[in-house]
């Protein structure tokens, strides 16, 4: 009888697919792994690639804007707290807030790339998990948000929530929900 439910267990576990525990790169299609590039320049995006980057990248980039917004974001989240990528835009866009939208994992990509419209024009980014020489993602997703917020990587702060709001590169806030 354990014979059997060992592999009964076996195959069922063999048949499902678990997202969020790395940055689930090899689930990805041959097309959405080539869309996947480092980042060279922040002048120099479009729409059609996601952009890999560090948080010191990120940071040096937010020294040129006096008013930046950084939403780190899992695809295809179902929480109150995700909302569409138009939503984002158009309150930073509002608020005069330079966005940067940052992935987590490549998991249910496509969760966020249909969202691409004549309206959704903002460049995509995600951590760029190998310059932390790390798979697993609440490893370097806390790599990359400590080095963002300008604390030793290896800290483990509790952070309120995912939305980063900067002055220049300097971290004023973090928030689950956009102000009203």
């Amino acid at each position: 009888m354990k014979i059997i439910l060992t592999i009964l267990l076996s195959l069922l576990l063999t048949s499902c697919t678990v997202y969020g525990w790395s940055n689930d790169y090899k689930k990805l299609s041959g097309e959405q792994q080539n869309s996947i590039v480092t980042l060279q320049s922040f002048e120099n995006t479009n729409s059609q690639n996601i952009y890999k980057i560090t948080g010191n990248q990120l940071k040096e980039e937010l020294k040129e804007h006096p008013k930046s917004l950084v939403y780190i974001f899992t695809n295809g989240c179902a929480s109150e707290y995700c909302l569409p990528m138009s939503t984002y835009e158009r309150f930073a866009k509002e608020n005069n807030y330079r966005l940067f939208l940052v992935m987590n994992g490549y998991g249910q990509l496509e969760e966020t790339t249909k969202q691409r419209s004549e309206v959704f024009t903002e460049p995509l980014y995600a951590i760029n998990n190998e310059a932390y020489n790390s798979n697993t993602r609440w490893k370097y997703s806390r790599y990359f948000e400590n080095e963002l917020s300008g604390i030793d990587r290896k800290s483990k702060p509790k952070w309120e929530g995912s939305l980063y709001f900067f002055n220049y590169d300097k971290l004023e806030k973090v928030t689950q929900d956009l102000p009203k």
